[in-house]
């Protein structure tokens, strides 16, 4: 079911439901009205990892939209009953006119995402440094390895932070 309100398109998605796959092209960003979305990479296989969790007010898929690229990930509706804003340029151009603040904050939430990016991989290339002189000095495989394992941990723990 999907109604039309002077901004946005509104649509229902019940839990489970993809929203869209990676790799499909890009056309608008959603706002979560009601519901939780999950942001997915490599969704449908054994090696599936929800790299965020969406809830309301936030947006997501801006990135293929601003781009004009192709999808980077899955996003999956996580709710029984969510609702998401359909926002393409053209309402988004409205948002400027009627809901300039609307507009900061989606411009905030798409900083802090590279802000949360941009830490986690200054982290993982520093544990990966540390991994290489530790490796140069003589460490066994065993210890490289929880160095690193423990690297990919932190990086999911702050990731998770972002939900």
């Amino acid at each position: 079911m999907a109604k039309t309100t002077v901004i946005t398109n509104l649509k229902e998605y019940e839990s489970g439901r993809v929203v869209f796959m990676e790799g499909e092209d890009s056309s608008c960003m959603y706002e979560v009205q009601k519901g939780k979305v999950g942001i997915f990479t490599n969704y449908g296989t054994e090696n599936e990892k929800m790299i965020a969790e969406i809830g309301r007010d936030r947006i997501f898929g801006e990135m293929g939209m601003v781009e004009g690229l192709p999808r980077s990930a899955t996003a999956v509706s996580l709710s029984d009953y969510t609702v998401l804003a359909i926002i393409t340029w053209e309402t988004l151009s409205l948002y400027f006119k009627t809901r300039p603040s609307r507009v900061v904050q989606i411009m905030q939430q798409t900083s802090d995402r590279l802000r949360l990016t941009t830490r986690v991989n200054t982290e993982l290339r520093a544990s990966i440094n540390k991994t290489i002189e530790k490796i140069n000095d003589g460490c066994s495989r065993p210890e490289a390895a929880s160095i690193l394992k423990d690297a990919i941990v932190k990086m999911d723990e702050a990731f998770n932070e972002n939900r």
